[in-house]
């Protein structure tokens, strides 16, 4: 079987300071790849970036940004060329839902939030970093989604709308770029044991929740396989 030297593969990972992002970095961090960290708040990213250097002793490119600001996102693809020439996976996982709530009573704020973090900003990150991704030789990019059926009912409306949205773009933006080396798709990592779930879903049993953790290593897994095909 072929074996895939990942100590040469570089990283972006956009939600680095979620609790799946997070997890995904120290799992990557133990296959040596090279890591570019993206999240709001420095201090997260330092300690993620110091639990790091615990694993593997290397130093992650940190990137304190809003995803919402088309600007710092166009911004960054010049500095990562600069260091690295190129990004061989690209991982979204940042995304932003408001508290459960009739259509009618999400506040405007919010939903505008929704659709530029989740929505604009995924459509700014194709855009801004196919060239980047098309310089690797075997490029992977995932998006984040929630395809469980029961975020179709009344009150989950943002969290549908989120993942359809984002499953059009990239389903589209799979075919048009299926004779290259770059291969897209989304991925839906289930329902994670946080304290953002526990906020969200009062009362829902623990038991059906899979911790960060073990989601993470699930699908390093499949990105592993993924170079084996």
């Amino acid at each position: 079987m072929n074996t895939v030297d990942f100590s040469k593969k570089i990283a972006l990972i956009f939600g680095a300071t979620g609790c799946f992002g997070e997890n995904i970095s120290y799992e990557m961090a133990r296959l040596n790849i090279k890591l570019i960290l993206v999240g709001q708040r420095i201090d997260k990213l330092e300690e993620i970036d110091d639990n790091i250097k615990k694993i593997n002793n290397i130093t992650s490119t940190l990137v304190p940004l809003d995803i919402s600001h088309t600007k710092s996102i166009e911004k960054l693809s010049p500095i990562i060329f600069e260091k690295y020439k190129k990004i061989d996976i690209l991982i979204n996982s940042a995304s932003f839902f408001p508290k459960l709530s009739p259509v009618s009573h999400i506040p405007p704020k919010d939903f505008n939030k929704l659709i530029n973090i989740n929505i604009i900003a995924a459509w700014n990150i194709i855009r801004v970093f196919e060239p980047l991704l098309k310089i690797s030789d075997s490029g992977k990019v995932y998006f984040m989604v929630c395809k469980k059926k029961k975020y179709q009912e009344p009150y989950f409306s943002p969290y549908i709308l989120s993942s359809k949205g984002i499953e059009v773009l990239v389903n589209s933006w799979n075919k048009e770029i299926n004779r290259s080396n770059l291969k897209v798709s989304t991925y839906d990592p289930g329902p994670l044991l946080s304290n953002l779930r526990k906020k969200s879903f009062p009362g829902e049993s623990q038991e059906s929740l899979v911790t960060p953790q073990i989601a993470a290593k699930k699908f390093i897994n499949k990105l592993k396989k993924s170079y084996l095909e």
